[in-house]
């Protein structure tokens, strides 16, 4: 095989080398963080909301529903109530001003901040524990342990919850019926029960790490990513795309202005071809997906 450790995920940037993977996420997290222009926002939401449905399909929508437009429309909403910053005053509310420049910047918090959550959420289908050991384990060995331990904790700690909430359940200890003290003491049997868990699995865990001899030697990943030619071609495409939108952002093309009035430069057509190249780098997991896609539909009307 070419990567003893790649993910069975049928995505191809999970195949990637995780230095190029690694790259391409800093990119998509920071670009949206650092630059607060309205089109950039979209393009990121927009990107990333497509490719997290090509990862988790029909889950995707329970996250956008359940979480991610929640929060965005709890921070659009607070924002202009405690940031009375800006010069349109538009109303008040009880003596104090509403300002379009504070409600303008409450909508892009917002979707910088559905971004970075739809990103991380992409982020973690890719990144498998040994990925992240394979990036930092040389550099700090026992923080990358700690890191991939920990994620890979959460979904294994959600579980156990819910299997002690349904045998609770069963013995009629459940947290969704009777009076609220009720339900609290069925609640905190459920947290202690998850505790003990936690206690004796973190333990096992050292036990076993013990006997394999962990810290005898220097640790390395189990994985054995070669860099090949299909990781130069998407490096090459990724370097291009940070290249352009780096020097778009360099010379202000993405340049925009919340406080104390809304300013944003012209929508020239150099803008727009940045945001082309913008898009075009972020939805490269897509089209490498398509393009796969496309080859196996090819080689299978062969047979």
């Amino acid at each position: 095989m070419k990567r003893s450790g790649a993910n069975t995920n049928r995505d191809v940037l999970s195949a990637v080398n995780p230095v190029i993977a690694f790259i391409f996420f800093a990119f998509a997290l920071i670009m949206p963080m650092l630059l607060l222009h309205p089109v950039l926002l979209g393009i990121s939401f927009c990107t990333g909301t497509v490719w997290l449905f090509c990862l988790r399909g029909r889950k995707a929508l329970g996250l956008l529903l359940k979480f991610v437009l929640p929060v965005m429309l709890l921070t659009a909403i607070l924002n202009p109530l405690f940031n009375h910053e800006g010069v349109t005053i538009l109303f008040y509310l009880r003596d104090n001003p509403v300002t379009l420049e504070s409600i303008l910047y409450g909508c892009a918090s917002a979707a910088m901040l559905g971004s970075v959550v739809i990103w991380f959420a992409c982020f973690n289908a890719i990144f498998t524990a040994d990925k992240i050991v394979y990036l930092t384990g040389r550099l700090a060995p026992s923080l990358s342990l700690v890191i991939a331990m920990a994620l890979r904790f959460v979904p294994l700690f959600t579980a156990q919850a819910k299997r002690i909430s349904l045998a609770q359940r069963g013995a009629g200890m459940s947290t969704s019926g009777g009076n609220i003290i009720k339900r609290a003491k069925n609640g905190l049997s459920i947290l202690s029960g998850l505790i003990t868990w936690a206690l004796e699995s973190s333990v096992t865990t050292a036990d076993s790490m013990r006997a394999r001899g962990y810290g005898l030697h220097p640790r390395r990943s189990f994985a054995n990513y070669r860099f090949d030619g299909r990781d130069a071609a998407v490096g090459i495409a990724l370097a291009v795309g940070i290249l352009l939108s780096g020097l778009a952002a360099g010379f202000r093309i993405f340049s925009v202005r919340f406080f104390p009035s809304y300013r944003m430069n012209a929508l020239t057509p150099l803008f727009f071809l940045a945001c082309a190249a913008y898009a075009l780098t972020l939805l490269l997991p897509t089209i490498l997906n398509i393009e796969e896609a496309l080859k196996w539909r090819s080689l299978r009307s062969e047979v």
